[in-house]
């Protein structure tokens, strides 16, 4: 069994995962049993992360708006060659965007997510923050 990921390996994805508490949270759900070191799992979450664009029009975004959940799965399909609805899902929490989830294969190729992942937004003023 691999070792559990340092405090500072987790941080060090905070960048993007949010929280080193959530990168901690994604080893536990995923990593484990991944056959990947702590090291090589969050390695391969960065370059599967690279990957994905993340809309420009979101990174201009200098404050919060309020927008239909379906326009940010748009942006990302428009933005990803390849990229199929049922490849992504878009997820909010307490009327905040919270993630757009894009299920990969082990390959990194964009596959269909699974039923236990899609969770679509239906709000059609969701609040969305600026992307980092």
């Amino acid at each position: 069994m691999e070792r559990e990921p340092s405090r500072t390996e987790t941080a060090a994805m905070a960048d993007i995962m949010g929280t080193s508490g959530l990168a901690w949270y994604q080893w536990n759900k995923h990593g484990v049993c991944s056959g990947l070191s702590a090291v090589n799992f969050y390695r391969l979450a960065r370059v599967a992360y690279e990957q994905v664009v993340r809309p420009e029009v979101f990174m201009r975004l200098d404050r919060t708006v309020s927008l239909p959940a379906s326009v940010v799965e748009e942006a990302f399909l428009r933005d990803n060659p390849g990229l199929q609805r049922d490849q992504i899902t878009v997820t909010c929490r307490s009327g905040h965007i919270q993630e757009a989830r894009i299920c990969l294969t082990r390959s990194l190729e964009f596959r269909r997510c699974g039923s236990d992942v899609i969770r679509d937004c239906t709000l059609q003023d969701a609040l969305f923050e600026p992307v980092r």
